[in-house]
């Protein structure tokens, strides 16, 4: 069950995880970044919070709802992607609620039905899960293990009532404690990861490297532990272990959207670019670049570090070509209108970013930008606008919120002046 579960995501191709389908007409009248998140849905009422511009708010409600109203948690994790369309968690959250939510669905996923994982609607989910790497190549996917466990407890509660058992919590928990019992070290690792226990996971993944077969997964699974830790260094080594391991096989059997050798490479230069090593990120990305030519995570990388050094021309080009390979992803029309914008090309700047706003238009920081542009451009009723705009989306926390409000107020005065 769970080596099923854990192992289909290793083992999908790209070709299969990027077809998006859409499903319902009503969809289609959504920005396109909403649509792919799938039906759109009411925004559920916050606990305790008043802030209905916190994405963190929301997915804070996803997590505590998860396991006790699905369709609540689905429903709080759309709208935490919808307003912070740059951050992975709340899209790879979303498509687990998804699957929470429907049951049989969820009894399919965790048993490998081979109909079910090549369906319309699961190339849909899964296009949700290669978003979310895109966007956060080490997120943690806390909640494939309470995933599992629902799975599971209801699988145990059908077999203890067929033999006319109890199906209380102690059989349960019983039932549960002897599964991991039996269970290889893989699965001991995985449910580690899943419960928070990283020393543990790594302790049990490392274990099992020896006798897989699947080698470079495993290694993988421990790099990314290591980079959520702060190892930068130990998770590169293990990557770059995993790329052999890759690299020694049919190459048939590597192009899988959650483990592919392009996004290693990504993971690599991410990890250098944060320890100061720019050199070598750049070789990093050119590699997955080599890997997958339309991995535009990496263009975008790319385009940032060359702005870094005032190579406008190749920040320009590359952020450019980003933006083609992800016409739906806002936030990478952001970075594109951020780089023209910082490159004298405020014009086309304003171009990008109202993309961007077409796309999402409840994401915030395109409005601030652009803001700024429409100031460079003097045109002063369109800033205040997106000044408003920005104000309007942005969450009560958000430390640009002074900036947004001294400008406006600036542009206030200055408008009022020069009317009749």
């Amino acid at each position: 069950m769970i080596q099923t579960f854990a192992g289909r995501a290793v083992r999908c191709s790209i070709a299969r995880a990027v077809l998006v389908v859409l499903a319902a007409a009503a969809i289609m009248a959504l920005p396109a970044q909403a649509q792919r998140l799938g039906p759109p849905v009411k925004r559920p009422a916050l606990r305790d919070v008043t802030d209905t511009n916190d994405a963190h708010a929301y997915f804070n409600l996803g997590l505590e709802r998860f396991e006790l109203n699905a369709d609540e948690a689905s429903a709080a994790f759309y709208w935490a992607a919808r307003i912070n369309p740059a951050w992975g968690e709340p899209i790879y959250a979303r498509r687990a609620a998804l699957i929470m939510s429907d049951r049989g669905l969820l009894k399919n996923v965790m048993e490998g039905t081979r109909r079910t994982l090549e369906s319309p609607e699961m190339r849909r989910l899964d296009s949700l899960q290669l978003r979310a790497l895109f966007a956060s190549p080490f997120l943690y996917r806390q909640l494939d293990r309470p995933m599992f466990l629902t799975y599971f407890k209801e699988s145990v509660k059908r077999d203890i009532r067929s033999r006319g058992g109890n199906d209380q919590a102690g059989d349960l928990d019983y039932a549960i404690d002897g599964y991991l019992r039996t269970s290889g070290e893989y699965t001991r690792g995985w449910m580690a990861y899943g419960a928070g226990d990283f020393t543990s996971a790594l302790t049990h993944y490392a274990l099992a490297v020896g006798a897989a077969r699947d080698k470079a997964s495993i290694r993988i699974e421990r790099a990314r532990i290591l980079a959520m830790q702060g190892q930068a260094a130990s998770a590169i080594a293990e990557f770059k272990l995993a790329l052999d391991e890759m690299r020694t096989k049919d190459q048939k059997d590597l192009v899988v959207f959650y483990n592919s050798k392009a996004l290693a490479e990504y993971s690599i230069g991410v990890l250098q670019e944060g320890a100061g090593d720019a050199a070598a990120a750049r070789e990093s990305y050119g590699r997955a670049l080599t890997e997958d030519l339309a991995y535009y995570p990496a263009h975008t990388r790319l385009g940032l570090l060359a702005l870094g050094t005032h190579d406008t021309a190749t920040a320009i080009s590359e952020l450019a070509l980003s933006a083609q390979l992800a016409p739906d992803e806002p936030h990478v029309h952001y970075l594109n209108g951020f780089v023209l914008a910082h490159s004298n090309r405020a014009a086309d700047g304003v171009t990008a970013l109202k993309k961007a706003v077409e796309l999402e238009p409840y994401y915030a920081l395109p409005y601030l930008l652009l803001g700024q542009v429409y100031e460079q451009l003097g045109k002063g009723p369109e800033a205040l606008a997106a000044y408003q705009g920005f104000l309007a989306r942005a969450s009560a926390g958000d430390g640009q919120r002074a900036y947004a409000m001294e400008r406006a107020g600036e542009l206030k005065e200055i408008l009022a002046v020069g009317k009749p």
